[in-house]
């Protein structure tokens, strides 16, 4: 530590500057970003001066300012420590971030240690935690689980290895741009994102891309979970790999759902045996064991091809046994992760049904819902932006409008406005986008739903427009197909051939 504060704090020798002040800026730029701590209270008191001084004056101190200050204050501790950093060598550049990473790394170990020795502690004899006069005491393994998750979710946040600042007219940052572009070119349907095959929707968004949070606003009743789970499906088929934690209905019910959407794959209208049958095969038959004949037969066969084709993603399903936690939701991504990186494979997804059901961690707790829901929609974006070290993952996630804000859709032919997300205002910062849909009784009956767009953060958004919600199959899709839409015999390729250039004025009946 002592080396790192000569790096920033202001000391001349001779009269001249010992580390040029653009340097000096830039070092103390990377020490405050760099997630380390100051153990020795004097240097956290040092800190705090040099803190003070830069955000009041825009410049870092002198030591003779600092020596002033100590003196003052009779700090016989800091006093001291400037003596100990003073004759220290100072670091710059590439130099002075390597000895800062190197104590973050020596920080995050020991702090490792700590966080293992109290879970084992929680485990067996008990752990009191909490502030001093709300201390409580913990014991058992499943509260020593909880206590893990939640302390060790900072390791996982620090170490995403995300750039964060540069000076970026430099060859470093020319050379990552260009590296980044040709990646995506290379990779296209990964660009694209996961898609919802609901035309008027891909054609603006494009899909839902890597570090982006997308929620489904509606009311109760709406569709929401169904179009969760249809999204959920169309990933899996595009070949991705995701998660869907049903919070809400459980595993069962979530798992035929999926497996009945299989037989909703437009793929399967090519089948010689099983082509009328093709989006026919009922979710409540399935859910009462009352398939006959040829629908039994096309079900039990649909069900053997999802789980062994091998040219869809993966979706593992997760129905919590207790209230999930934004800790408890990190652990269960980074095992699936973890799962999938022993095959060479990475984690594309999770669809989180519904965000309004999760709770904060006990530590993070105010105890006012709207509040709790904020925080935990933002750790929700931020961990799509830092997941698996950076790369990033797509969130996706139902969320409930409230009352008013449903009444007003009722007034103006089904349209929200974003203030029926009032009770959670860190859905509209902090989603990239926000789509709502909305059925009255009529619509019910006849199987269609409104889709509007209420927020696109990277650019245009749709028009309202309506889709089928066929509540047999629970499957949803556009009321009139384009012949070139994936899923209708075509190829998973022809997205790369342009799905923007499209002629969607001509449809196909």
């Amino acid at each position: 530590m002592k080396r790192i504060f000569r790096s920033i704090i202001n000391i001349k020798k001779n009269g001249q500057p010992t580390i040029p002040y653009e340097e000096l800026s830039r070092n103390y730029k990377i020490f405050v970003n760099s997630h380390i701590y100051t153990e020795d209270p004097s240097y956290t008191k040092l800190y705090h001066w040099i803190e003070a001084h830069q955000r009041k004056y825009k410049e870092l101190p002198s030591i003779e300012l600092l020596y002033s200050k100590a003196e003052e204050d009779g700090d016989e501790s800091v006093i001291q420590t400037l003596k100990e950093i003073v004759p220290q060598l100072q670091y710059t550049r590439a130099d002075f971030r390597a000895i800062v990473e190197e104590k973050f790394e020596e920080q995050n170990k020991d702090d490792f240690q700590n966080v293992l020795t109290k879970t084992w502690q929680a485990a067996s004899s008990g752990l009191k935690v909490g502030k001093r006069k709300g201390k409580k005491e913990i014991k058992g393994i499943a509260s020593a689980i909880d206590y893990f998750a939640a302390e060790t979710r900072k390791f996982r946040l620090y170490n995403a290895g995300i750039k964060t600042e540069s000076q970026i007219r430099s060859k470093e940052d020319s050379d990552e741009v260009v590296a980044a572009y040709d990646k995506r070119k290379k990779d296209p349907i990964n660009n694209l994102g996961l898609f919802s095959f609901l035309d008027k929707m891909d054609d603006i968004f494009r899909g839902t891309k890597l570090g982006e949070l997308e929620i489904i606003a509606a009311y109760v009743g709406q569709g929401k979970t169904t179009l969760a789970a249809n999204l959920a499906y169309n990933g899996v088929y595009q070949g991705l790999n995701g998660l869907f934690i049903s919070v809400e209905m459980n595993f069962d019910e979530m798992r035929d759902m999926f497996f009945v959407l299989h037989t909703s794959n437009a793929d399967w209208v090519q089948h010689k045996d099983f082509k009328k049958l093709t989006g026919k095969i009922s979710y409540e038959k399935v859910r009462y064991g009352e398939l006959e004949g040829d629908e039994e037969n096309f079900f039990k066969h649909a069900s053997d091809d999802f789980g062994k084709n091998k040219t869809l993603g993966k979706l593992f399903l997760r129905q919590p046994t207790q209230a999930l936690t934004p800790s408890q939701l990190e652990m269960e991504l980074y095992d699936r992760q973890a799962e999938l990186a022993e095959e060479g494979e990475n984690l594309d997804f999770v669809v989180i049904d519904y965000v309004g059901l999760m709770i904060p961690d006990k530590n993070e707790r105010y105890g006012d819902f709207n509040t709790d829901l904020n925080n935990i929609i933002k750790h929700l974006k931020n961990l799509a932006i830092v997941f698996n070290e950076g790369r990033g993952l797509r969130v996706i996630t139902p969320f409930q409008v409230n009352r008013e804000g449903w009444k007003d859709a009722m007034k103006h032919d089904g349209v929200y406005k974003l203030t029926a997300l009032s009770n959670a205002n860190e859905a509209e910062r902090s989603a990239d986008k926000v789509i709502s849909l909305y059925m009255n009784e009529e619509m019910r009956k006849s199987g269609m739903m409104k889709v509007c767009c209420l927020k696109h953060r990277k650019g245009a958004v749709f028009m309202p427009f309506e889709a089928k919600i066929d509540f047999i199959t629970k499957k949803t899709s556009d009321f009139i197909n384009r012949e070139t839409k994936v899923g209708d015999g075509m190829d998973i390729q022809s997205i790369e051939e342009g799905i923007i250039g499209l002629d969607s004025t001509v449809p196909i009946i």
